[in-house]
């Protein structure tokens, strides 16, 4: 397995993640963005906005699967697994 292909996929599902973090935040922003941030740090919402934000990380997974590119598809794993451990631990 490829080290470099691997980083990128890991990379790449942290930034896929980010962007469907701050999609989701968007969407759901109709309280005050005050009280939202404030939600977000005391951590009642942020498990929940991580779990939908990395829904898009499908998407590539299975555009680097079909191309054949399963050590980025397999970062992408990990980096969806290392978020949840995150959201469970902190």
């Amino acid at each position: 397995m490829n080290k470099k292909e691997l980083l990128l996929g890991f990379a790449l599902g942290l930034l896929t993640t980010g962007i469907g973090l701050f999609l989701v935040a968007l969407l759901f922003s109709f309280i005050s963005p005050n009280f939202h941030w404030q939600s977000l740090q005391n951590g009642d919402l942020l498990g929940k906005y991580i779990a939908l934000g990395s829904l898009l990380n499908m998407l590539p997974f299975f555009v680097l699967l079909s191309r054949k590119k399963e050590a980025m598809g397999y970062g992408i794993i990990i980096a969806v697994a290392t978020l949840t451990l995150s959201t469970l631990f902190f």
